[in-house]
């Protein structure tokens, strides 16, 4: 497995880079799902995955999520019957944080900018119990198909969908909160002695960042023109780049007087272990999970 020597560089500088090469090297990310309360209750979700000898252990800023494994070792969660009812759906605990930091709930108005293939417009919709109004848009018409997909496998009834470009997203509506999770570069996947790190780290390249950099301001913006007044925007990427995460949001926030950084450093009360002062950065090595950096602004 080779890392580029400007990686090594830039990385270097942002992270204890022996941790991070050994984490990236010799473990993978944990698998993990979260419950899918729509469909049914977190005991019994676990009672039933337990009596197929699944072993959980509970993530500590999400209450519905569990890291997963089988007594057999590793196994197809996707494959399992409790996937197919709904009861759960596959995702990194990392990704469990941001829907959580929207402060919405059963009447509030959303917009999922970037909502394919709906891990975070599912827990959303958990969040608001499966009531209020969800407009999940994602201009890729596969990307819609599997959404619109998981979508109705979990329950999800409060849903519209929207096809429009996230950065030139125009909508009649103004929302409660918004939230971003934007395409990037993918950086903070690098993880784990498996295809896709190999083609990450060959495909690294600090030209490609100004190019996401591009397209994330512009979502921003967008999220700025459709958030009303006193909402909330979160914008997160699986990205370990500062230009698309903290500098972004810097940058954006001196460019809008009229809004501020309200990112937390606790989620379900627990104190999350960060690479930053001022926004969340969770580093691979951390957690054993992917990558992942999640700001919240308020429009004031």
């Amino acid at each position: 497995m080779k890392f580029k020597e400007k990686l090594v560089e830039k990385y270097s500088k942002l992270t204890d880079f022996e941790e991070y090469k050994n984490s990236v090297i010799h473990k993978y990310a944990r698998q993990s799902i979260r419950v899918n309360t729509i469909k049914c209750s977190v005991n019994e979700a676990i009672k039933n995955l337990k009596k197929d000898r699944w072993i959980l252990e509970e993530i500590p800023w999400c209450k519905e999520g569990f890291f997963i494994e089988h007594e057999s070792g590793r196994r197809d969660l996707g494959n399992t019957e409790q996937h197919k009812r709904g009861m759960f759906f596959s995702q990194g605990a990392q990704s469990m944080i941001p829907a959580q930091l929207l402060g919405v709930d059963y009447k509030s108005n959303v917009l999922d900018l970037c909502a394919a293939p709906g891990g975070k417009t599912n827990h959303i919709a958990c969040i608001m119990n499966n009531k209020g109004k969800i407009t999940a848009n994602d201009a890729n018409g596969f990307r819609m198909n599997i959404l619109k997909m998981n979508m109705e496998r979990c329950g999800v009834k409060n849903v519209v969908y929207s096809k429009q470009k996230a950065e030139d997203y125009i909508s009649g509506e103004v929302f409660d909160a918004v939230l971003i999770d934007a395409p990037c570069t993918g950086s903070g996947l690098i993880k784990g002695n498996i295809a896709r790190t190999k083609k990450l780290l060959k495909e690294w390249n600090p030209n490609m960042v100004d190019k996401y950099a591009r397209i994330q301001m512009k979502m921003l913006n967008s999220a700025y023109e459709s958030v009303k007044k006193d909402g909330i925007i979160v914008y997160s990427t699986c990205s370990m780049e500062p230009e698309e995460d903290e500098i972004l949001v810097d940058e954006f926030l001196k460019n809008h007087k009229n809004c501020k950084n309200i990112t937390p450093d606790k989620v379900n009360n627990y104190k999350i272990k960060n690479g930053l002062r001022d926004y969340i950065k969770i580093w691979p090595q951390y957690y054993d999970t992917n990558g992942m950096f999640i700001a919240v602004i308020k429009k004031n």
